[in-house]
């Protein structure tokens, strides 16, 4: 769901008739799904006590410290882990949300269970400001990520929407967690003809017009196309080849090839989690390094954004305002068919407000007397 954001309107006319067609944009099913920074699965506690009720207890407090200092290192930088604030159990439990119990197993003085942890994303917020540390957020839409399988029978054709598919299965299973929402979309739909584009042999392909394609379909310019090689292996262990090709701020990031192995006794599928993790732990490390949010420097901007007289314009400018994590809310000061005043607040330094901006296909530039914002492109997608 997009971000809204309160605006003050100095003039009326064509900015009412703006800001009322542009208040609200229609979900697409990429965004439909989301990801939630703010909560922790596949905890595993194990612990051993007098008796399996105190073995329950103390195996929950230990699955919420675990969980609190996964959430707190995924939100901040690794320079900033050793400040990280020390909680003890009670002040630590008022920042969860609640707890789930995903599997368990006990006997009369053990207890081992995997948990989920949600925390409550204000409580955390507050933390870190008071502690004075930089964390990151995520306000855009979605990453859609395709995952291609190509069999090792090269004569095999690949499989994306097709069943059995367990390397989408590992995506799709909360292997992906983050700030960086990784999604997998639904299939296109195949009624009354398929698009010739979005097929399962199209998308393996990872063109420019299928990638083109594919963003245009789910509403998102961060697309990732993950194919999956599996390569014999002497011994019957499970090897799998891995091309990236990304589009958009975050997706492009991800482009490349990786090679996994399955260690010792690790099955396929628990190999091809292991793989979806790792591809979600650097598309977060990368996004955090240019997003952590500065919040003991906030800063205001004006600015003009230059506009082509159509709607279609302003309503580019206005969502990649909102995806730009460091601009905390925008004021209209005046608005026509040809451009728009705007203050911006916003938090951190102006170089990174600017850097946040290229990435989302903005353009902040200075023009003898004020500033310009403005997209990237003619086209301004």
């Amino acid at each position: 769901m997009p971000h809204l954001r309160r605006c003050r309107v100095a003039q009326t006319g064509f900015a009412v008739l703006l800001l009322i067609c542009l208040a609200w944009f229609g979900a697409s099913p990429a965004q439909a799904q989301t990801a939630d920074a703010y909560t922790v699965r596949n905890v595993a506690v194990d612990i051993s006590a007098t008796n399996v009720a105190v073995a329950r207890d103390e195996a929950l407090i230990e699955g919420q410290r675990q969980a609190l200092q996964t959430v707190l290192q995924r939100l901040t930088a690794p320079a900033d882990w050793a400040r990280l604030p020390k909680l003890n159990d009670k002040d630590m439990q008022d920042l969860v949300l609640d707890v789930g119990i995903d599997q368990e197993k006990r006997s009369s003085v053990r207890y081992l269970a995997t948990l989920s942890v949600r925390f409550k994303p204000e409580a955390l917020r507050r933390l870190l400001r008071g502690a004075g540390i930089a964390y990151a957020e995520w306000r855009g839409r979605p990453v859609a990520v395709l995952p291609v399988l190509q069999p090792a029978d090269p004569t095999a054709p690949p499989i994306l929407w097709e069943t059995p598919n367990p390397w989408r299965d590992a995506w799709k299973s909360g292997a992906a967690q983050g700030i960086v929402p990784l999604v997998v979309p639904p299939a296109p739909p195949v009624d009354p003809t398929p698009d010739p584009l979005l097929t399962s042999a199209s998308v393996a392909t990872a063109s420019p017009e299928v990638i083109a394609s594919l963003s245009a379909h789910y509403n998102t310019q961060d697309i990732v196309i993950v194919t999956a090689k599996a390569q014999p292996v002497e011994g019957g262990a499970s090897k799998f080849d891995l091309s990236l090709t990304g589009s958009g701020p975050v997706g492009a990031g991800l482009s490349g090839a990786r090679s996994y192995v399955a260690n010792p006794g690790e099955t396929q599928d628990a190999l091809l989690r292991r793989i979806v993790e790792d591809i979600a732990k650097a598309a977060n490390e990368s996004y955090k390094s240019s997003n952590l949010l500065q919040f003991d420097h906030a800063a205001t901007l004006s600015v003009l954004v230059p506009l082509n007289g159509s709607l279609t314009e302003w309503a580019a400018v206005r969502d990649k305002l909102n995806r730009s994590t460091p601009v905390r809310s925008f004021e209209i000061g005046a608005i026509s068919k040809s451009e728009a005043s705007l203050v911006l607040h916003y938090v951190g330094d102006q170089s990174q407000l600017a850097q946040v901006f290229m990435q989302n296909g903005l353009v902040l530039s200075w023009a003898e007397d004020h500033w310009i914002l403005q997209n990237a492109t003619a086209g301004g997608r």
